[in-house]
């Protein structure tokens, strides 16, 4: 028996506890196997996307639904939940994003991008996050408590269920160490971005091949667990998240009626859901891009000759 003889060039790699040999996949198979990996990644945002508009149209919908004076009740409950736990002594306070008041709103949007880890982005990106934060809270597609200025920013119209929502993450970061602690590693999901990366860039090993060093041991690692490193990264948000709305839905249900305050956990579970989705289509589709690109551009067993 004699070595495999390298076809096409191709560089024969490792041999597995069998002496088998393998063919290391050409540049033509990597491109083709991470650009179809990509593909299948971007192909599982879409349902992401469809839903979540789904989800907002919906959470919308009840809180149009309001009377009057059910939305007058919604206020003062909040007003007086800021009032009596503390936040207000810790300046937190309510704002209604509108024409008037979008240069105050601008301000607090570029101090919130110049928060944690988001103050290394370029100028540009914040730019746009900011423009992007504007345009959802006057769209009435969303709100926020804006951590850096200890406000929470509501539409004009629309959306006041989410006012206790808002008002949990208040209560993580002002008066819950854990709380804050799982706010300050909500950046942690940025990680799903650098685990896409490596599990698409890499060449999967063949059966029995080791890694030859610490960094190779730890790139394999994330490559083959890359669908649960991703979700994993989420879990911080996904906590957080889930300690705002049960702390909103708290407050709720002893300052409203069972009816309002219904409408309130079920405008807060929809927005939770969203969150759920992200994590677990981010892993599901860096999970299958991943191996889309493997068999695309997969290690061959070499052919031996006699």
């Amino acid at each position: 028996m004699v070595d495999a003889v390298k076809p096409f060039n191709k560089e024969i790699t490792g041999v597995n506890i069998d002496k088998q040999k393998y063919i290391k996949p050409d540049a033509e198979d990597i491109i083709g196997g991470v650009v179809a990996g990509s593909a299948v990644q971007s192909l599982t945002a879409m349902p992401l996307n469809k839903a979540a508009s789904k989800i907002t149209k919906k959470a919308r919908k009840i809180s149009n639904s309001l009377s009057a004076d059910e939305f007058t009740q919604i206020e003062k409950a909040v007003a007086d939940t800021i009032k009596n736990s503390g936040l207000e002594a810790k300046g937190v306070g309510i704002i209604k994003a509108t024409t008037e008041n979008a240069e105050e709103l601008s301000k607090i949007a570029a101090k919130e991008a110049n928060r944690g880890i988001l103050k290394y982005l370029p100028h540009k990106v914040k730019e746009i996050l900011g423009s992007i934060f504007s345009m959802q809270v006057k769209s009435g597609n969303n709100a926020f408590y804006t951590f850096a200025s200890k406000k929470i920013i509501m539409p004009e119209k629309g959306l006041g269920l989410a006012l206790f929502h808002e008002t949990g993450h208040a209560m993580n970061a002002n008066l819950s160490k854990f709380g804050k602690a799982l706010q300050k590693c909500r950046p942690m999901a940025f990680l799903a971005l650098p685990v896409s990366l490596i599990a698409l860039l890499k060449t999967k090993k063949a059966p029995g091949e080791e890694p030859k060093n610490g960094l190779d041991k730890t790139t394999t690692f994330i490559k083959n667990n890359a669908g649960k490193l991703s979700f994993a990264a989420f879990l911080p948000m996904l906590v957080e998240e889930g300690m705002a709305s049960a702390k909103g839905n708290k407050f709720a249900k002893q300052l409203l009626s069972p009816e309002l305050a219904k409408k309130v956990a079920k405008a807060n579970a929809l927005g939770f859901s969203t969150y759920v989705l992200l994590a677990a289509l981010s892993g599901l589709g860096i999970c299958l891009g991943t191996k889309v690109k493997d068999a695309v551009a997969s290690k061959e067993l070499a052919a031996e000759s006699k």
